[in-house]
Order: structure tokens, then sequence, then C-alpha cells
């Protein structure tokens, strides 16, 4: 018993070392490189330690969460410190130059389409993306049981990062090819497979 505890206080100690150079590497924002590299390396050491807790499969999974606990205290901490800003004497603040654009009908389409996009069908994406690697690990032989939970975790670590990635797109025309690519191509080979 004292082993187990041992291993859990080092996976919340390696944690919270990890997500704290990870936000420090986030601020420096350039030249971070070993910050960034050794708060993961931090995270992937706090999954280990919990694997020595429970198991492979049962103590990563509590790592994970430890981690991703951490990760939204450190995000909820950063939200709520108020940016310092302060104008110097003697500088000009430009004026707004021209109104924002009125609310009219086309600009509410655009912002649907825009959170359908980026919620639901990323969403869809990740869907077929994930069954599509469910079927591919099945092929190659791995065990049910964990094939399930590699997928489960998989799945919304997909979905976030589709969000992002095609959330950070220039052009509405690029984000909508990318995401309906994603989606619809693993569909027509998940309907071809089957």
């Amino acid at each position: 018993m004292g082993n187990v505890l041992l291993w859990q206080c080092v996976g919340v100690a390696a944690a919270l070392g990890g997500i704290f150079l990870l936000r420090k590497a986030w601020q420096k924002r350039l030249k971070a490189q070993r910050e960034a590299l050794a708060g993961s390396l931090l995270v992937l050491f706090s999954l280990v330690a919990w694997a020595q807790t429970s198991g492979a499969d049962k103590g990563v999974a509590l790592g994970i969460i430890v981690v991703v606990i951490i990760g939204g205290l450190a995000v909820g901490m950063t939200a709520l410190q108020v940016p310092k800003r302060t104008n110097r004497e003697g500088r000009v603040v430009p004026q707004r130059v021209s109104e924002p654009p009125q609310g009219g009908p086309a600009l509410w389409l655009r912002h649907i389409y825009n959170g359908v996009l980026l919620f639901l069908i990323t969403g869809l994406a990740a869907v077929f993306l994930s069954a599509g690697l469910f079927l591919l690990l099945r092929w190659l032989g791995m065990e049910h049981g964990a094939n399930l939970t590699l997928i489960a975790f998989l799945f919304s670590i997909l979905w976030a990062s589709l969000a992002v990635y095609v959330g950070s797109q220039p052009t509405m025309l690029r984000k909508s090819l990318i995401i309906w690519g994603l989606a619809i191509a693993p569909a027509v080979g998940l309907a071809l497979a089957s």
C-alpha cells in the first residue's frame, strides 16, 4: 500500500511540474524548446508513475484524469488573471476607422455555418477517423479491450485537435475543404469496407 501511495505522489508531482513547464513554455512562445520538452517528458513520466499504481490500463487512465484536472486548473488560473496594460506617455491610441459590419442574415448564416463546421462536422470527422483506426488495429490483431480504450481516448483528442486546426485556417473555403474531406473520406472508406 505504501508503494502505491508513493507512486501516486510522484505521479501528481510530475504532472504539476510538467503542466507548470508547459505553461511557462506557452508564455515564452519562442525560444522555449527546453521547457516544452521537459514539460512533455514530466507529463509522460507522470503517466508511467500512475501505471505503477493500478496497471497499464487503469493506472494510465487515472494519470490522464489527473493531468487533465491539473491542466484545467492551470488554464482556469490563467483565464482569471487580468492582463495588466498600461498606456505609455505620449502614445497615440488609434481610433476605429470604420464601424463593424452590421449583423445581417448573411453574417448570421456564416457564424452558424462556422459553428456547425467546428463543432458537429469535426466531431463526425473524429468519429469516422477513430472508427477507421479501430478497424485497422483490429485487423492488425490488437486485443479488443485495449483497442476500445485507445480509441476512446483518441477520439476526444482527435476532435479537439481537428477543431483547433480547422478553426485556425484563414478562409472559410479552406476550413470547409479540409474538414469535409476529413469527414467524407473515412466515411466512404468505412462504407466500402463493410
